[in-house]
């Protein structure tokens, strides 16, 4: 049972001394500098799975067992196929602007100078991303709407979606930003018994079999 609470409008407070009445009271966006030093200096623990959205904190959920399992697969798939010049940069944090910081699943960036490191100067960006894939088990609606649109708008060339429930791959691909929106001009859709081409600047490197991916 809940319990209704009446204001009573005599007894609302008024506004907080110095601010004006009409101006309500401004959140405090983060940026991706001020993010790096929360996660740099343990201000933000780093075993706690914490990104930058439109410049608030989020944590990401726990794993299913599908998503586990499933991520284990695409690991697999796609270490053994990357080409030297790029690596696998599994669920660690890329820089789409100054306010959004996520959490990919699963990334392909170009090996430069960014591997190895134990100081590195930054986190990789847009020009560093080959692909980048997402994994949904339960976050299907959120993969193909808020993140698309930044993925898009940032111009991540590839994108994937592994849609778990609906057994199959969505490829994204030929981003582009329409009026100030990030959308894809091409999704292609994969099924048991086909082949996802694995596409780093514009070429093909190879072709995955489905069932090695998601089964």
């Amino acid at each position: 049972m809940s319990t209704a609470i009446v204001v009573d409008p005599t007894q609302v407070q008024p506004p907080l001394a110095g601010l004006p009445s009409e101006s309500p009271i401004m959140p405090y966006d983060l940026t991706i500098d001020v993010f790096s030093q929360m996660v740099e200096t343990g201000l933000i623990p780093q075993d706690r799975r914490v990104f930058l959205f439109n410049g608030r904190l989020y944590e990401k959920m726990a794993k299913t067992r599908a998503h586990g399992s499933i991520g284990a697969s695409v690991t697999r798939a796609l270490v053994r196929r990357l080409p030297e010049q790029w690596s696998f940069w599994p669920e660690s944090t890329i820089v789409l602007d100054a306010r959004n910081a996520p959490l990919p699943d699963f990334t392909v960036i170009r090996s430069g100078d960014l591997l190895g490191r134990v100081d590195p100067e930054r986190y990789p960006g847009p020009a560093d991303v080959g692909l980048l894939v997402e994994v949904a088990v339960t976050s299907l609606r959120q993969d193909l709407t808020e993140a698309l649109e930044q993925y898009a708008r940032a111009l991540i060339p590839v994108y994937w979606v592994v849609d778990v429930p609906g057994r199959r791959i969505l490829v994204h691909t030929q981003p582009r930003v329409v009026e100030g929106r990030g959308t894809y001009a091409l999704v292609e859709i994969y099924q048991a018994g086909q082949s996802v081409p694995l596409v780093l600047d514009g070429q093909e490197v190879a072709w995955i079999p489905f069932d090695e991916l998601l089964r």
